[in-house]
């Protein structure tokens, strides 16, 4: 019965409070610090409005942290993210950028959106150490809902962000990939800024653009 208990307050108290977590990331082993010199931000999205808006935010927050960034939208025409770009196409790019003292790209797409619920999330949360039948059927009895037609509690959009060099030796050298989930909410600016909130710990942590 205190377990019940327990479990009730935890779920109103969790309900409450922002859930967006990264869920994994890889650091180049081959590299301890890196801090660009100008770095370029693209929001990979077909829609305007939002990538705008995602790129204003990201730039304004990097320039907080003494970082100079540029959102693609000020130096890309509006149709480099709806085309596809062959190979000469991106080296062109590349040479490009590095022409503008561009040293560094960080790229952002969104890869999935799920729908959960918070009671068998919540209990998984809660019971994952014992790790029984029970504990994984509450983990996942979302997905058997889903198929019974049962109105979902959430949605989630996975995010991939990836930190590259374009470094005059270095051929694209990818530094940095993580992945994001972002718990959305009514207002897509607090999305944005729960990623970034998320990103610029991360980062700060890998000592990769930004530092403590």
């Amino acid at each position: 019965m205190k377990n019940i208990l327990l479990l009730i307050l935890t779920v109103f108290s969790i309900i409450g409070c922002s859930s967006s977590r990264m869920i994994q990331q890889y650091k180049n082993p081959e590299i301890d610090v890196f801090q660009a010199n100008k770095i370029l931000v693209i929001g990979l999205n077909s829609d305007t409005k939002l990538r705008t808006m995602f790129e204003k935010e990201l730039v304004t927050v990097l320039e907080s942290e003494d970082v100079r960034a540029v959102k693609s939208i000020d130096f890309f025409e509006s149709s480099f993210t709806k085309e596809k770009k062959t190979i000469q196409e991106l080296n062109a790019i590349e040479k490009k950028l590095l022409e503008a003292g561009f040293d560094a790209i960080l790229l952002t797409k969104i890869i999935g959106k799920e729908k959960r619920f918070y009671t068998s999330r919540l209990y998984y949360e809660y019971m994952k150490g014992n790790q029984t039948f029970e504990d994984y059927y509450y983990g996942n009895q979302y997905l058997y809902l889903k198929k019974k037609g049962k109105k979902e509690d959430y949605a989630v959009y996975i995010t991939e962000t990836s930190l590259y060099c374009i470094c005059p030796e270095k051929e694209r050298e990818l530094l940095w990939r993580g992945e994001i989930e972002i718990h959305e909410a009514k207002k897509m600016k607090k999305n944005i800024n729960e990623y970034i909130h998320i990103l610029t710990k991360s980062l700060k942590e890998d000592e990769l653009l930004l530092y403590k």
